[in-house]
């Protein structure tokens, strides 16, 4: 059985694969590049869900198709200020800046050097022979700072520091980051489901 993701981030692609094997499931990932889906929706939720189904469409998806397809929405929250960039993290904007720089100008902005923040996942996934989707969740609390550390990982790793630890993300290392981290949460949520339905027999 293969797991099809619905994304065009390599990145992502690569934890599942890594935080499937630490789960210590040989499922086959790949992934499934679909155009055109906009990701409008209030909620990461609605997000995952317009990809995954976009996903379903694009493969042709039957109930004989021995494929899970899925895909997750994740993004960054900074409870002190609304709980930004949110749902909006992947197109996070400010003072012309994008994504992580643009975060780190803001809390610079804002004179913070230390706030209270999470990482969020949701993943949908489609599974053969059902006809309606399986749904899970994950989060990480920890702190967000402006001044980046480490190399390793993508998007804001370098600027979360995870409740219990004194490295952020990127300077953990996959190895640390994917057995701890919001993805990894939700994909684990998502298999103990899909192992109560039966769903990962060969």
């Amino acid at each position: 059985m293969k797991l099809r993701v619905v994304t065009g981030n390599r990145h992502k692609v690569q934890e599942f694969r890594s935080i499937l094997a630490i789960l210590g499931h040989d499922l086959v990932v790949e992934p499934l590049k679909v155009s055109n889906v906009v990701e409008c929706g209030a909620t990461y939720y609605q997000n995952a869900y317009r990809k995954a189904f976009a996903g379903v469409r694009r493969d042709q998806y039957r109930g004989e198709c021995a494929d899970i397809i899925l895909a997750d929405d994740s993004g960054l929250e900074v409870e002190e200020f609304g709980r930004v960039p949110g749902v909006h993290s992947a197109r996070f904007s400010y003072a012309g800046l994008s994504e992580r720089a643009a975060m780190s100008r803001f809390l610079l902005d804002q004179g913070t050097s230390l706030a209270h923040g999470q990482f969020i996942c949701w993943i949908v996934a489609f599974l053969p022979g059902m006809p309606q989707c399986v749904s899970a969740y994950g989060s990480v609390h920890g702190t967000v700072r402006p001044d980046p550390h480490g190399t390793s990982g993508f998007g804001y790793d370098p600027l979360f520091v995870p409740d219990g630890y004194t490295s952020t993300f990127a300077e953990m290392g996959p190895q640390m980051k994917d057995r701890i981290s919001h993805r990894s949460r939700a994909i684990a949520s998502l298999l103990s489901m899909l192992e109560s339905k039966d769903s990962l027999r060969p």
